[in-house]
């Protein structure tokens, strides 16, 4: 025994004593010689996020169909410092009243589908990610910031929308540096189209009855309603109460005189 005993000292003496490495930190990347002030960031003034009608009635249509939160992706076509989303696509989902998830085999199904479809170009424009707070306000989560962190490749269009048309936005850039862009204007994209007038016209003409004004005194006419109060009745010629035969307009010297203007309208 006491052989086998000095054989285990010898061989835990040969042992070699392990090395324990440091983790080696960031090696200084030299002497700050500017002044020591936060970074600055300049915007250019007409950056914003432009709807378009078709987004704009998807993106709300779906978030005030459902109390639970959704999810979707839309598709952005930059134009200067315009991203303009021209469409949403809901995807397969799960969701509950305080957050959302998509289905990560729906993002990919989407991609191929539109590839599929002859619309490769569009495939490589879905840059946005929108979600609702329903009956909340409109802000990000920790569960947000990660979401962008994980969708953004160049870059990400994000929106958050509630209640009363509540919305805000945000631009994450992934290059070359990591930057986020928050309280993104918003707006709606007026249509290119010119309004149509022959519609409202014809609403109005079909609503919109015409009535003759007197510009000649009421005291009469009121004189004349108290002496003989049967006989009052309204006058659709002139669109006053008198009695009957007694309309004003019947003497000319009580007709308007109306200017003589050609941009005079009625």
């Amino acid at each position: 025994m006491q052989t086998q005993d000095k054989d285990k000292a010898k061989s835990k003496a040969e042992e070699k004593p392990k090395v324990t490495i440091n983790a080696i930190p960031n090696w200084p990347t030299g002497l700050i010689i500017s002044k020591n002030e936060k970074i600055g960031v300049s915007v250019a003034e007409d950056l914003a996020v432009v709807l378009t009608k078709n987004a704009f009635e998807q993106l709300f249509g779906w978030a005030y169909s459902t109390p639970r939160e959704i999810s979707c992706l839309g598709s952005v076509l930059r134009e200067g410092n315009r991203f303009i989303i021209e469409q949403f696509y809901l995807l397969k989902q799960s969701g509950s009243s305080v957050g959302t998830e998509l289905d990560q085999t729906g993002m990919a199904e989407l991609v191929e589908r539109l590839i599929a479809e002859g619309k490769r170009e569009e495939a490589g424009q879905i840059k946005c990610w929108a979600h609702s707070h329903p009956n909340m306000d409109v802000f990000w989560s920790n569960t947000d910031d990660t979401t962008c962190r994980l969708l953004v490749n160049d870059y990400l269009v994000s929106i958050v929308v509630s209640n009363n048309f509540a919305i805000r936005c945000r631009i994450d850039i992934a290059v070359p540096v990591p930057v986020v862009f928050d309280n993104i204007p918003v707006v709606y994209q007026i249509p290119k189209e010119n309004l149509s007038m022959a519609k409202y016209a014809e609403e109005v003409r079909n609503t919109v009855s015409q009535k003759v004004f007197s510009f000649a005194g009421t005291d009469q006419g009121q004189d004349q309603g108290q002496d003989n109060f049967g006989s009052i009745h309204y006058c659709e010629y002139c669109g006053y109460r008198h009695a009957e035969g007694e309309c004003p307009l019947d003497d000319a010297e009580n007709w308007p005189q109306v200017l003589n203007d050609s941009d005079f309208m009625f």
